[in-house]
């Protein structure tokens, strides 16, 4: 132990002396500061190794199916050394992935392939590595991978509930791979013939050679395996109720070092990994035993629901340490505080073991909420700085089995972060996880909303929830809070209200909007009664905006958060059950039609994305988080984690003139040197801005035409904006 605290501790002063500090940092409620607070959090997480940066290190990438996410962490570490470097900037060149990813070299080219699912076709893609750095990768299969079964080449299944096994099972030098039969029960083999056929790795030519390896079956209403069981007649196997395969997860290794593969098999709402150890031959697998308390050697893997298992040597020893997290679809059963174990394998001598060193990696390095993070900027303790305030969907608490039907159990609260100053330098920290203690409601989503209501001068606070209901909090004047009513004014706009008080109409009285799960806002125009600020109904499809995409879901999950921008002008950010976060203006004076969708992210904080996906049920806050003049979007997403997209260009929203189009830069992408050109009725110096993927500039100067020598900057993806007398134009520079 002594030893991991030491790595620790080089990890958190590594991280915040590198290139890719974020502001502000963040202490958690130990005190301590996180190494990457804004990393948008980890739920149900599968891991691959891949070398990002052309170091000869194995960096780490982390795929968060709850909203198809991908981090990047740069490994940083030496020989016995856990450190790694938050990289954001790298994932946008990454394809995008579906529900899993299988992170593997299939090729032995050293480069790490990617297998991912397939949506739409039950089937798997796969993506090659091209090399480079950052590396390029090419769709080289699609729409699903095949295998040569009943006379011709047939679809590989492969659901959103199954995580396949890819392993060179015959050791003959190319991948093959294993997957759950359509109608569940029996393990089928495809063995890939690229060796065979081509006398080389790099083809993807499968052919379905067993219909149950290892002579084992699976039963269909439990967790529990049969041994020696490959007969449809057998005893066993008709005693189960129906054949359907409800989802299992994989991994292949030598684990017991006898020469022979082995497989870790996980079942979809069960906790456990079950190793099965193969007794039979390099040609015929045979399972002679179970062990169903993985690893029993140390503490056994016991993770809602449906753990699944990935290699990767974390701590630089070059061993396969062991990284387990959720794999089950449904996002309201599993674990999601402590749903990353990393067991470390120890250097010995034949049979792998390992050894439980955290529950929550990464996780504990990060803002995590739980499940859900719904920010919000407000002056809370009324100081003069703004404080972030988030509530969640619910942290996990519990599970249990009704008619063998998995429940669990989450608790939601409101998370305050406060501004603090140490040694001149801003900081937030969360001083209370459970603000005004509503957790003790028992209720899920509590999202809050803050105004002075009462006229008393102290911020009060509406709470919405997943009943649609709005709570009424009072604070008084020694920021105790207290609980007035559940049922504010009776206002219930149906499920999972997420309120919000500003003064839309502009008339100087705080108004009402809220979201809900139906993808609409609704508006309550406020006025004053008495010293309290009452609501009245106006409408509950507020400009028009439905955020629902019907394609996906029949939920939207509207999180409304109106703003001013630099102009004066007010904005509305709203995020969605699909994760899009959706922009408006044409709001002032309008407030009876219909808002105007826009994609001029980079007005307001400084992105050239035409969209941003921060992952599923996203939610957005808009404010100031740094004391300058720029504005700060912080997203949640229903992993429970916050990304922080600073904008420090002091631009104006509204009709931009544009400089010349014919500004041209090669080579793009860049290693050192960048030629930028322009035409000749442009002026002979031009300022320019280089701003990094955080939104941050790192460098400001002026250029005449000519090379620019860039090779300082660290790799990544830029925006560069190059502008004269009020006008602009952008580009996008790839530093490789």
């Amino acid at each position: 132990m002594r030893n991991l605290i030491f790595i620790w501790t080089i990890l958190v002063i590594s991280f915040h002396t590198g290139s890719y500090a974020q502001q502000p940092s963040v202490r958690n409620p130990a005190g301590s500061q996180y190494c990457w607070p804004w990393t948008g959090g980890f739920d149900a997480c599968q891991f691959g190794e891949i070398d990002l940066d052309e170091d000869n290190k194995m960096d780490l990438l982390v795929f968060d199916r709850r909203g198809n996410r991908l981090s990047a962490f740069l490994n940083r570490g030496e020989i016995n050394e856990i450190n790694f470097e938050f990289a954001p900037q790298l994932t946008g060149l990454f394809p995008e992935l579906f529900e899993w990813a299988v992170f593997i070299d299939y090729d032995f080219d050293g480069l790490t392939d990617i297998f991912t699912y397939s949506p739409g076709w039950a089937g798997i893609r796969v993506f090659r590595n091209q090399g480079g750095s950052p590396p390029q990768f090419k769709l080289v299969v699609y729409p699903y991978l095949t295998s040569f079964q009943g006379g011709g080449y047939v679809n590989i299944l492969a659901t959103n509930a199954d995580y396949p096994a890819i392993y060179d099972v015959d050791g003959d030098g190319d991948l093959d791979m294993l997957n759950f039969w359509a109608l569940g029960t029996f393990i089928e083999l495809h063995l890939n013939q690229s060796i065979e056929k081509y006398g080389h790795a790099d083809s993807l030519d499968f052919v379905k050679s067993d219909f149950c390896w290892g002579r084992v079956a699976e039963n269909e209403e439990n967790n529990l395996l049969y041994l020696d069981s490959c007969l449809f007649d057998k005893p066993a196997i008709a005693a189960i109720d129906g054949n359907r395969h409800r989802g299992a997860t994989m991994l292949m290794e030598d684990f017991d070092a006898n020469g022979l593969p082995d497989l870790l098999l996980a079942d979809v709402d069960y906790p456990g990994l079950t190793l099965l150890k193969n007794g039979g031959s390099v040609q015929t697998a045979v399972i002679v035993e179970q062990d169903t308390a993985f690893p029993s050697g140390d503490v056994p893997v016991h993770l809602f629901s449906m753990p699944v298992a990935n290699f990767a040597d974390v701590n630089n020893d070059g061993l396969h340490d062991l990284l387990v997290s959720p794999f089950d679809p449904n996002p309201e059963v599993s674990e999601n505080s402590q749903s990353i174990w990393l067991y470390l394998r120890e250097p010995v001598v034949g049979p792998a073991s390992y050894r439980l060193e955290t529950k929550s990696f990464l996780q504990e390095q990060s803002i995590d909420l739980g499940s859900g993070a719904y920010p919000v900027v407000v002056d809370l303790d009324q100081d003069g700085h703004t404080d972030l305030v988030c509530g969640n969907y619910g942290k996990y608490i519990r599970s249990w089995y009704t008619a063998n039907t998995l429940h669990s159990e989450y608790k939601s609260g409101i998370h305050f972060f406060r501004t603090i100053f140490r040694e001149g330098v801003r900081q937030l920290e969360i001083v209370n996880q459970d603000l005004a203690g509503l957790s003790s409601l028992g209720l899920l989503g509590l999202f809050p909303a803050f105004s002075d209501l009462n006229s008393d001068g102290f911020m009060d606070m509406l709470v919405g929830n997943e009943l649609g209901t709005l709570f009424y909090v009072t604070q008084n004047e020694d920021h105790n809070w207290n609980l007035i009513t559940t049922a504010f004014q009776d206002i219930d706009v149906g499920e999972w209200s997420t309120p919000q008080l500003f003064d839309v109409d502009e008339d100087g009285v705080t108004d009402l909007l809220i979201g809900s799960k139906n993808g609409k806002i609704s508006y309550y125009k406020g006025r004053i009664f008495n010293g309290f600020i009452e609501f009245d109904f106006v409408t509950d499809f507020f400009g028009g905006v439905n955020v629902t995409d019907f394609s996906l879901s029949y939920d939207g999950f509207s999180v409304p958060c109106f703003f001013t921008d630099k102009q004066g002008q007010i904005r509305l950010v709203t995020g969605s059950e699909q994760g899009k976060l959706f922009l408006f203006d044409q709001i002032s004076d309008n407030l009876t039609g219909n808002f105007r969708e826009v994609n001029d992210w980079q007005l307001i904080i400084g992105t050239q994305h035409q969209q941003i996906d921060p992952g599923m049920r996203s939610a957005a806050g808009v404010g100031n988080l740094l004391d300058n003049e720029a504005l700060q979007l912080i997203v949640g997403n229903f992993s429970g984690g916050l990304n922080l997209m600073n904008a420090d260009l002091a631009v104006s929203p509204g009709q931009v003139e544009h400089l010349d189009s014919s500004l041209q830069l090669s080579p793009n992408p860049f290693q050192e040197k960048v030629e930028i050109t322009w035409g000749a009725d442009l002026p002979e110096l031009l300022n320019l801005a280089l701003i990094d993927f955080q939104g941050r500039v790192v460098e400001e100067t002026t250029i005449r035409q000519g090379t620019l020598n860039l090779g300082h900057l660290v790799r990544g993806i830029y925006l560069m904006k190059v502008s004269s007398q009020g006008k602009y134009v952008t580009r996008k520079m790839i530093k490789i």
